[in-house]
């Protein structure tokens, strides 16, 4: 890793890394099901907080920011392994990963072909992480009003793949 950005000293950037890497970690494995893909996105993460520097350091909300990126990175991950795996669509790496993690993966795989990053990042945080509207626009930073109206748009997309998780197609 090259040497923290100017205003991220080594300390800080071991600060944020026993904060944050749990975390990301977590996310990632959820979204991408392998430990070994996981842990790239974790390096990716603390990268951007290395470029970044002090202003990663010195945002409102730092924790919407990772939830952010991590998000982000998982889906260019799943992208590639489109790319790099085209016959796989879903791999478990554990036997204990739950139906559930091989459901949202696979929603994943027929969303990232459809939908732009915005209603990506709607629909994971909604379908997949569980997260309520309300929820959603405070990640994102957004109107509670606007994410009503961006889910509402959302879920006639995913009914029209075919690609609505169980109990997502009403309310």
């Amino acid at each position: 890793m090259a040497p923290p950005a100017e205003g991220l000293t080594r300390e800080a950037l071991g600060e944020l890394y026993a904060q944050y890497a749990p975390v990301v970690f977590r996310r990632a494995r959820r979204i991408l099901g392998r430990d070994a893909d996981a842990w790239d996105v974790v390096q990716e993460v603390f990268e951007r907080m290395v470029k970044s520097g002090a202003t990663f350091r010195f945002e409102a909300r730092p924790m919407t920011w990772v939830w952010r990126i991590t998000t982000n990175a998982c889906f260019n991950a799943l992208r590639a392994r489109g790319v790099r795996e085209p016959g796989l669509s879903v791999v478990e790496e554990e036997a204990s990963d739950a139906q559930a993690g091989v459901e949202a993966r696979q929603l994943l795989s027929k969303w990232l072909a459809h939908l732009d990053e915005r209603e990506l990042t709607i629909a994971t945080l909604l379908f997949i992480d569980g997260l309520t509207q309300d929820e959603v626009a405070d990640v994102l930073g957004l109107s509670r009003k606007t994410i009503g109206r961006e889910v509402a748009e959302l879920r006639e997309k995913a009914k029209a793949l075919g690609a609505v998780p169980e109990g997502a197609d009403h309310g």
